[in-house]
């Protein structure tokens, strides 16, 4: 006995579905903007920035309480155009204990290790404002939005203070 079995299955054709509808989704989150990818790296851009600020508060509270004869690390009485400071690089000049009527100076910068912290791999510079607070960091990864600019925008891979 012939059977002519012409046509597709119905399993070949929900599958087809299934394959057309997966792509259409991947397509309309690229073009939307809502890349996961993209999201998940902000999220761990912003989060590592947020460690290293409250490691620096860590570190000037510390600071602080062995050394309370001095006011800080930081100075803290200038304007805020000149009052940031380097976290990390190859040049970070810790604070030292004392008075500052014994010559003690403040620091410029700030090591990693004295933050108790390794640098994030999402991080490429940051500073941290000793007048006010802000902190301002440069991503190490494209697609990823660093911290606010003063001239606006934000700052972006390979871009500098």
């Amino acid at each position: 006995m012939k059977t002519n079995k012409r046509g597709i299955s119905l399993i070949v054709l929900v599958i087809t579905i299934i394959v057309i509808i997966i792509l259409a989704a991947a397509v309309i989150l690229t073009l939307n903007g809502n890349n996961p990818i993209n999201n998940s790296k902000q999220a761990t851009f912003d989060s590592d920035v947020a460690e290293v600020t409250s490691a620096l508060n860590i570190y000037i509270s510390n600071f602080i309480a062995k050394n309370p004869i001095h006011d800080g690390p930081f100075k803290t009485s200038g304007t805020e155009a000149n009052s940031w400071i380097t976290v990390g690089g190859l040049t970070a000049n810790d604070a030292k204990y004392g008075s500052e009527a014994a010559g003690q100076t403040y620091s410029t910068s700030v090591s990693w290790s004295a933050l108790g912290i390794k640098q994030p791999s999402t991080i490429a510079a940051i500073q941290f404002n000793a007048v006010n607070g802000k902190v301002r960091a440069i991503p190490t990864q494209t697609g990823v939005v660093g911290s606010p600019k003063d001239s606006g925008g934000n700052y972006k891979v390979g871009e500098s203070f």
